[in-house]
């Protein structure tokens, strides 16, 4: 018995300091630090789905206002806390090549929908950056224009027929911005009538819900997978379920099968892949060393799916949500939308390119809620921070918090207040280089940032032309964020009373 009691000592010793081992890591290196707790570091409330990524990182950002840089851990995972925008222009920009990478993991064999831009490393990477940013040119994009002014209008259909033949009606505006981005990337992205508007749940927004599923399970899985792959691969866990993987390689296959057999041409995104896959330097877009496989489609049409997807459609939601609480905003947007399509005839291109002010309101809207609320580096080789002699090792995480620079009133005066006027041309000028960060910077800036843009001011020039929001007694009141989300996105949804202009 005696024997056994001090086996199991041993044992929870040992389990002890190897939950613990990690955590002197920055005051051996005279950083300030938050005091971590055992194997869940400072991500405790984070992994249990007690509060938001940005929320704890928003803690930590406020807790240590005179430095530039906080120590941390994310469980047992050294981590560095940006605070200063140089420091942010250091990594993103400056030392990019000690922080290529963003630490997620790939598993281009077991789970090859993971491969894409968002999560591969190194020089695959950046052949494979250097490949498909052509795709997202300004020519590639007023090509593409005449798929998006269909999904626009299908739009207006579905809000006409959820008023039917009331003056107004509460309308849950993060399903329905859902199904406009659906359709939009369904077009765009895989040349398919995806029917968001005429069915309860396409297949596509099903599945995009179960990737972006945010339970505990879930929650912890991904955390397993980024802090600890080797044991995600031992475990042999999934990011999301097979059959999604297998969804979206069967209709990659599926369409890439039926263009080539039927000669079928489209100003899409699958299109301008097809050609890298057949080595076709069309309009600028070249073949390099990395080979263009159908997998390898899938895995860039599934990540353009699910940004585009959700991060566009939460955007969007948040903006009108913020309409229906400021309605001298709205009005202002309202009447530059009806000046600018008397000028042009019609919302084209080059309309949406003279939208100005709504421009500004997308803007003040990602500042307020940015899509991704912390931007996540992995440092790759030895680093010393510059004007000092600390020195971060190859594997430590780096995190720049965005919503806490967007929300910082040095930076951004009373910023809990919605103002457009922020990003006028005058006062952007006097933003801070690096503390307003909703596509990220640097090499590995969002690729289709340009393409998001065109697609929600499009989306809600089309809205606001024909309706307006404001709020009611059954109205969402107050935000929460879900705490399982790796975006910026709400907890409980967002309702606004919509009716149509007179």
């Amino acid at each position: 018995m005696i024997e056994f009691i001090g086996l199991l000592i041993i044992v929870c010793l040992l389990i002890y300091h190897y939950c613990t081992a990690t955590f002197g890591y920055w005051k051996q290196r005279n950083v300030p630090f938050v005091s971590p707790k055992p194997l869940f570091g400072n991500y405790y409330e984070v992994v249990s789905l007690k509060t938001s990524p940005a929320a704890c990182h928003e803690s930590i950002y406020r807790s240590f206002p005179n430095d530039k840089y906080v120590g941390m851990f994310q469980l047992r995972k050294p981590a560095l806390l940006i605070r200063c925008p140089e420091m942010v222009k250091q990594i993103l920009v400056k030392d990019f090549n000690y922080f290529t990478d963003r630490g997620f993991h790939a598993d281009e064999d077991r789970e090859p929908l993971t491969a894409h831009l968002v999560n591969l490393q190194g020089e695959k990477w950046r052949m494979l950056r250097q490949k498909i940013s052509p795709v997202f040119s300004s020519g590639k994009l007023k090509a593409m224009f005449p798929l998006l002014e269909t999904c626009s209008s299908q739009l207006s259909h579905y809000i006409e027929s959820a008023l039917g033949e009331h003056d107004s009606s509460l309308l849950e505006m993060r399903d329905v911005m859902a199904r406009f981005t659906t359709d939009v990337i369904g077009s765009v992205a895989f040349g398919l009538q995806f029917n968001s508007f005429v069915e309860k749940e396409s297949d596509f927004q099903m599945m995009g819900r179960r990737v972006l599923d945010s339970s505990q399970s879930s929650v912890i899985t991904k955390a397993i997978r980024v802090f600890f792959p080797e044991l995600f691969h031992i475990l042999r866990l999934r990011t999301f379920p097979e059959e999604i993987q297998t969804f979206f390689q069967t209709v990659i296959r599926d369409t890439i099968e039926n263009r080539e057999k039927n000669s079928i041409q489209r100003n899409d995104f699958i299109q301008l892949l097809m050609q890298l896959k057949k080595n076709d330097p069309d309009e600028g877009i070249e073949a390099n060393d990395l080979e263009i496989t159908e997998s390898v489609i899938a895995a860039q049409a599934f990540v353009f799916f699910m940004a585009g997807y959700e991060t566009s459609s939460t955007t969007l939601s948040f903006c009108l949500y913020e309409l229906a609480r400021n309605l001298d905003v709205q009005e202002k947007a309202c009447i530059e939308i009806k000046k600018v399509l008397d000028k042009h005839g019609k919302l084209n291109h080059e309309a949406l390119m003279d939208l100005e002010y709504l421009e500004m309101v997308l803007l003040e809207t990602m500042r307020k809620y940015p899509p991704v609320a912390v931007l996540a580096r992995i440092c790759t080789k030895p680093y010393i921070i510059p004007g000092t002699k600390i020195s971060i090792d190859p594997g430590t995480a780096v995190a720049i918090p965005v919503y806490s620079f967007h929300h910082d009133h040095k930076y951004f005066p009373d910023p809990e207040t919605f103002n457009p006027e922020r990003f006028n041309k005058e006062n952007q000028e006097k933003i801070v280089n690096y503390t307003y960060l909703p596509f990220g910077d640097g090499p590995r800036v969002c690729i289709g940032l340009r393409f998001a843009m065109l697609e929600m001011k499009l989306g809600l020039s089309e809205f606001l032309l024909k309706y307006k929001v404001s709020r009611n007694a059954e109205s969402t009141q107050n935000i929460e964020f879900d705490p399982g989300s790796f975006i910026t996105a709400p907890r409980h949804g967002l309702k606004v009373l919509a009716e149509r202009r007179t």
